[in-house]
């Protein structure tokens, strides 16, 4: 594509931020855009009028989104709307022959899941999940070390998502929402790990999930609930953590809680036959020969220097002017843009979305059953192991 048409759906306080990005990117327009709040709509044309754009096509009503996907001025649909609506609007999108990217999670269902890899499959449109976090630069520079052979074969990896969250999340003021606070109702209604792919993600591009190797089954277990009050009633939180094997022999341990005092973290361990490297709370590697002594401080800096991921290089720069510490938002849109304009694969496909967001369901089945085994479908049909490694094409 010479330019890129992009219709916004759902304009809370990411999806702004996502237009605020879009009007930085070369080759990027905003063209339609979406949302039951007339406020948000109006602030998203303020965004893009600031940066000279044209006045978008705008809906505001139930079935908005689904004009936003007929829209002939539209390449592709840019979700930010309440999980629990991201797959179905993604679904429609490709339907209407649109290329969907969708914030996390993809799909709360195992159905859902099959649904997204059938009908892009079927369409041929692209359907990526935007993880952001997967161009942490940490963890890209760990990954460029993985594929370069430093830490040997990784054997275990860990990724979580634990962020003290009470007071964001018991009130819509204190999260700056305009609309419902769909997060607590569904965390109200659902055990497990409902929000599983920041941690997950980075740690299954470094372990070649389905590129090489697959998740073929999980155990999870939930800690008793607690309970909060809060503006919107109470707030029902605990703590899950699971535990996932691979066809190869290897293991993940995935965690998540918002509802306990935590320093954030996403943990970002991986374990390999020649080394191991952790992000949090204070990044550190270690490396054979001398595999018990933590390289920190300046000594880790010019190790990880030496070992820079090139789109670290290229994108937090401009990235971290524009947006700080969520340059990596920056360098994930970019990179969608790019490889849209350039007819290239995607950094991340539809399994990948599927894979990463399939544990909201399988988390809850396993802990709602005490710790049961349950089986991890496998969404490429057997196509896991053509693939050896994650590749982003130039």
């Amino acid at each position: 594509m010479e330019r890129v048409r992009i219709g916004f759906i759902g304009l809370g306080v990411r999806a702004k931020r996502a237009v605020e990005r879009m009007m930085h990117i070369e080759g990027a327009d905003i063209t339609v855009v979406c949302d039951l709040v007339a406020d948000n709509i109006e602030e998203a044309q303020g965004i893009i009028a600031k940066y000279g754009g044209s006045k978008a096509a705008a809906y505001g009503d139930s079935e908005g989104w689904m004009r936003v996907c007929e829209h002939p001025e539209v390449d592709i649909v840019y979700i930010c709307t309440d999980w629990m609506s991201h797959a179905k609007i993604a679904l429609y999108a490709m339907e209407c022959g649109k290329h969907a990217a969708t914030e996390v999670p993809a799909a709360t269902t195992i159905e859902e899941c099959w649904k997204l890899v059938d009908t892009a499959e079927r369409t041929r449109r692209h359907c990526i999940m935007l993880e952001n976090c997967c161009y942490d630069e940490f963890e890209l520079t760990l990954l460029n070390m993985v594929q370069k052979g430093v830490l040997g074969e990784i054997i275990h990896a860990e990724g979580s998502y634990l962020h003290d969250l009470r007071e964001r999340i018991s009130s819509n003021d204190a999260g700056g929402r305009k609309w419902s606070n769909w997060q607590v109702e569904f965390m109200n209604r659902h055990n497990g790990n409902p929000y599983p792919t920041h941690g997950l993600g980075p740690i299954a591009l470094a372990m070649n999930i389905h590129r090489g190797d697959r998740m073929k089954s999980i155990v999870s277990l939930s800690s008793k609930r607690i309970s909060y009050g809060g503006e919107e009633g109470t707030l029902v939180g605990n703590m899950n953590s699971s535990i996932i094997s691979t066809e190869r022999g290897c293991t993940l341990l995935v965690q998540h809680c918002i509802s306990l005092p935590h320093p954030y973290s996403r943990s970002f361990v991986l374990s390999g036959t020649n080394g191991y490297a952790q992000k949090y709370p204070l990044p550190h590697v270690a490396l054979d020969p001398e595999g018990e002594r933590a390289i920190t401080g300046e000594e880790l800096t010019a190790l990880l220097d030496s070992y820079k991921h090139p789109f670290v290089e290229r994108y937090k720069p401009f990235g971290y002017s524009l947006c700080g510490r969520r340059w990596i938002d920056y360098a994930m849109d970019s990179r969608l843009i790019y490889c849209l304009r350039k007819g290239l694969p995607l950094d991340m496909d539809v399994y990948d979305a599927v894979e990463w967001s399939c544990l909201v369901e399988l988390t809850e089945q396993s802990a709602s059953a005490r710790g049961a085994v349950i089986e991890i479908p496998d969404f490429t049909r057997g196509d896991w192991n053509t693939h050896r490694g994650v590749e982003f094409a130039e």
